[in-house]
């Protein structure tokens, strides 16, 4: 009877710390970066993502994205189409995706904390994202801003006025599969 009750506890916490998948339904993926000044924003399409998530158990989780670099949004279509061709920005159509993967994830003060390797124009970086966690009747958020310097992706190069910080504002719904 203790051998059955063992195994059974066992069983019991091997399932609880399998991480959920979640399938992306919706998402918002925007940037904010000074230029002279002004706060110049914009965004990105096309998410592409495998989210393993256990809030109970984030150490086990992990998370992969991608978005299309060539849906970048600025409402200015000059603006738009120098980050995308010129060699000092993303060059969309020699690196078409900007992609995260996760080679960490652990519970934080208020959320969770994710350590990611970010590619950008074939430069990964080890990037650090608190985000938050919501679950409701199987459908989720995922809800993260953090900073980079764009100058470690080879952003921008010297443009005049622009600031190095960018800031990247990431909110994925899902549900679960």
């Amino acid at each position: 009877m203790k051998k059955i009750l063992i195994l059974v506890l066992c069983v019991s916490v091997s399932v609880t710390a399998v991480s959920q998948v979640w399938q992306p339904v919706s998402s918002v993926i925007g940037f904010s970066v000074k230029m002279l000044g002004v706060t110049v924003n914009g965004s990105f399409k096309g998410l592409a993502a495998t989210l393993k998530f256990n809030p109970e158990t984030p150490t086990m989780s992990s998370i992969a994205a991608s978005v299309d670099a060539a849906t970048i949004e600025t409402e200015n279509t000059l603006r738009n189409r120098h980050l995308r061709e010129k060699e000092d920005f993303f060059e969309v159509a020699k690196y078409p995706k900007i992609s995260l993967k996760s080679t960490k994830i652990e519970k934080g003060t208020n959320g969770y904390i994710g350590y990611f390797d970010m590619t950008i124009k074939a430069i990964t970086k080890n990037v650090k994202v608190p985000f938050t966690f919501s679950e409701t009747n199987n459908k989720a958020t995922f809800s993260g801003t953090f900073k980079i310097n764009r100058k470690d992706w080879a952003i921008g190069g010297n443009t005049f006025g622009m600031s190095d910080d960018v800031t990247i504002r990431l909110t994925v719904n899902a549900i679960s599969k």
